[in-house]
């Protein structure tokens, strides 16, 4: 009762039920990202998409019961990023303009993981919301594959997902990860589904690594893995920034029971001190001495609501007034500042939830919006 209160307290004055069942702000990014079943990232000249905007936008159509937008997404999607066949193959994950030809293709054919397994989540879930069973199939063909060309076992027995299916194996043993690809309710929704596979192990090898890797409560974008232990990544160092945001996102809309929610959050606070010293999350921070500079857009504090909003409702309040006074909604050059601000404002405006077992619980399927 008290988290509800809270929940409530954090969004009261920004809330209608018009809004819960009819999401406008899924319509407005609709309308400016999203043409023809492809989302558009205008901030790049190249007018590029990439399979994390098509995972994200069949996630946020499924959330405000869109089929058609859905259906647009999953066909584009499947038909320019994985040639024809999702359930044959992994998407590419970027696709745009050749300067070199002024032609429109995949600019690189190597795939995203996170974008997958968000592909794969929304589609299974897709499947049993609005009863289709192709979406269901594809789906979990998807999975399975993830599973088999996107993971890899440690030398400790912990299972982990690899950023893609090439260029992250570093040498024998030694590999590079992302902890923002792997949200632990989706892996808890395929472990819960297919308990049989490798799911489980890696739901748990996850929040191990988390835990691993925040020394001072910071998640750092990239890491190595060698031999099971963990180091500062070659390229980004020990930097939190555009990744990283995301993993407390992730944690911030796991659900109540699940039994690791608690442990990260708590070893989050530093981020929410941070964020309350600085009137805004940190644009960047350095993982390992806890240190942080500016602060960061109205997409980081979007992202950053559902964690608020169980430790620190009058800050979350805040967090959610500088979302509305600075998010940039019109043209598509603000792609992942739009995003983000639509997971954190959807979990916020009760939009939707994610159950015990990491199931999607939208709006719409409650009496509420019937």
């Amino acid at each position: 009762m008290r988290l509800w209160l809270m929940v409530f307290l954090c969004f009261v004055s920004f809330q209608s039920l018009a809004d819960i069942c009819h999401w406008s702000q899924w319509n407005k990014f609709k309308q400016e990202y999203v043409h023809h079943g492809r989302v558009i990232d205008g901030s790049d000249p190249r007018l590029i998409t990439t399979s994390e905007g098509q995972s994200y936008a069949l996630f946020f159509a499924l959330v405000a019961n869109d089929k058609k937008a859905f259906s647009d997404i999953f066909n584009w999607t499947q038909q320019n990023l994985a040639g024809g066949d999702l359930s044959a193959q992994l998407p590419a994950w970027l696709w745009g303009m050749n300067t070199s030809t002024d032609k429109f293709g995949v600019l690189d054919s190597n795939s995203a993981s996170d974008s997958d397994l968000w592909i794969a989540y929304s589609l299974i879930e897709a499947g049993r919301l609005w009863k289709n069973f192709y979406y269901q199939s594809v789906g979990y063909l998807l999975a399975e594959r993830i599973l088999r060309e996107e993971t890899v076992m440690l030398d400790n027995g912990q299972r982990q997902l690899l950023p893609g299916a090439k260029g992250f194996i570093n040498g024998p043993h030694h590999y590079r990860l992302n902890p923002s690809y792997a949200p632990l309710q989706l892996l808890k929704r395929m472990s819960v589904l297919y308990p049989a596979s490798g799911w489980g192990n890696m739901y748990h090898s996850t929040q191990s690594m988390l835990t691993h890797v925040m020394p001072k409560g910071f998640s750092p974008d990239w890491v190595r893995v060698n031999n099971g232990d963990y180091f500062p990544d070659e390229h980004s160092g020990v930097t939190g920034s555009y990744n990283a945001i995301r993993t407390y996102l992730w944690v911030g809309m796991l659900n109540e029971a699940d039994p690791y929610k608690k442990i990260l959050v708590n070893m989050m606070a530093p981020m929410i001190f941070a964020t309350d010293k600085l009137g805004a999350p940190p644009e960047k921070v350095n993982s390992q001495s806890g240190t942080y500079s500016k602060p960061g857009n109205a997409g980081f504090s979007a992202a950053l609501l559902p964690l608020l909003s169980s430790i620190d409702p009058l800050l979350c309040k805040a967090q959610l007034s500088r979302v509305n006074a600075l998010l940039i909604t019109n043209g598509y050059s603000h792609y992942y500042e739009n995003v983000l601000a639509l997971f954190g404002l959807g979990w916020i405006q009760h939009q939707f939830r994610f159950g015990s077992n990491g199931e999607l619980q939208p709006q719409w399927s409650s009496q509420q919006c019937v």
